[in-house]
């Protein structure tokens, strides 16, 4: 993935705004229009039941824009917002619901921004999932906790209350800091005050990418934050997580791989831990692509049967610089303790899988960026 890691994850959308400027308020022409839609329809089993759907997989439309100050410092802005395609209704309908912020950058300071972003934890290795925001997204597993039931995938993550610091690329290295303010409605002296921090070294350097991240969530009382997962677990409870990840490309293959430790405390005593890993590859030949991956997510600390498996197999034709068409297969073994889903297909949903049962799903569907 060479050094595509850091230019999509971080620079995309923190720094790349900066590239566009323009001096005069309210002026359009400092304006760019983004984003994705991609569809699909869909062929679920949870096991139980199967069903048909179509799907939109994170489809997202955005502005972005910067005013240059001078002395190589400017205004950076982005408003993101999520887009079912395949309804009206819901959330994702609704403005602002991705990456979205203010700020300042400079190419020899870096960027400080304020607003609601992806923590610099979960933007480490979103890049090296081949299957990202599809039917087959590692994160069914990955970033998780607890077996699959309730509380899940606090880790890979997008927060508001953000307060984040990227340095500007040094020798191939990038490095990103937040600070999640997770108290905001806090009303009495009492009450726990929740709070999260993240940090993450991305390197890229030719065909060579790698990333080392680290993250921490204080949860709060009850009432105290308008986001849930801040409040997920009981007051002075902790959530704690590292992760390795990195790639390499070689001609037309490429193989990406991630390790994760998660752990949380229960009651403020009690440790749970769990190790989860992520392997996955892809071969391009002119204008096709297959791709395989395998993810794992390890037995809850001293909780036998609760672990689980995921692989995936796909194929990709690009029609053109922004259109792809693609197919691919998944499946989720669950442990006769555990109960992961399918989380990737992000509309519609998938029933949730009983513990023991095997969700897995057939997907076809096109992507198009803009």
């Amino acid at each position: 993935m060479k050094k595509k890691l850091i230019t999509l994850a971080v620079a995309s959308t923190l720094v790349t705004a900066a590239a566009v400027s323009a001096p005069a308020f309210a002026d359009t022409s400092n304006v760019a229009i983004y984003g994705v839609a991609n569809v699909s329809f869909d062929l679920t089993d949870n096991g139980v039941v199967s069903t048909n759907k179509v799907s939109s997989n994170q489809s997202r439309f955005g502005l972005k824009g910067s005013e240059d100050l001078g002395d190589g410092l400017s205004a950076v802005w982005q408003i993101e917002q999520l887009i079912t395609i395949d309804s009206s209704s819901g959330a994702g309908n609704t403005l602002a619901t991705r990456n979205t912020f203010a700020g300042l950058s400079s190419g020899s300071m870096g960027t400080f921004i304020l607003g609601r972003h992806d923590t610099p934890y979960k933007i480490a290795t979103r890049g090296l999932d081949v299957f990202a925001d599809s039917a087959a997204d590692n994160r069914s597993l990955m970033g998780s906790t607890a077996g699959g039931g309730g509380f899940t995938a606090v880790h890979d993550n997008r927060l508001g209350d953000v307060a984040a610091y990227i340095s500007p690329a040094m020798n191939g290295l990038t490095v990103a800091i937040a600070h999640v303010s997770g108290a905001e409605t806090a009303t009495t002296a009492a009450q726990v005050k929740g709070a999260a921090w993240s940090m993450a070294g991305i390197y890229g350097n030719g065909p060579v990418n790698a990333s080392l991240s680290y993250q921490v969530v204080d949860f709060g009382s009850a009432g105290t934050s308008g986001q849930a997962i801040m409040t997920a677990l009981g007051a002075n409870d902790k959530a704690k997580a590292w992760k390795l990840g990195g790639g390499y490309t070689m001609d037309a293959f490429t193989v990406n791989a991630a390790y994760e430790k998660t752990s949380n405390t229960v009651g403020g005593a009690s440790a749970a831990g769990q190790s989860n890993w992520y392997l996955g590859g892809k071969y391009s030949f002119g204008t096709d692509a297959v791709k395989l991956a395998y993810s794992s997510a390890g037995d809850v600390q001293a909780t036998a049967n609760t672990g689980a498996t995921q692989w995936a197999l796909g194929y990709d034709h690009n029609m053109g610089k922004r259109t792809t068409l693609y197919a691919l297969y998944t499946r989720v073994n669950n442990d006769a303790g555990a109960a992961y889903g399918l989380t990737g297909i992000s509309t519609g949903g998938q029933a949730a899988a009983a513990a023991g049962q095997d969700p897995s799903a057939w997907s076809f569907g096109m992507k198009h960026t803009f």
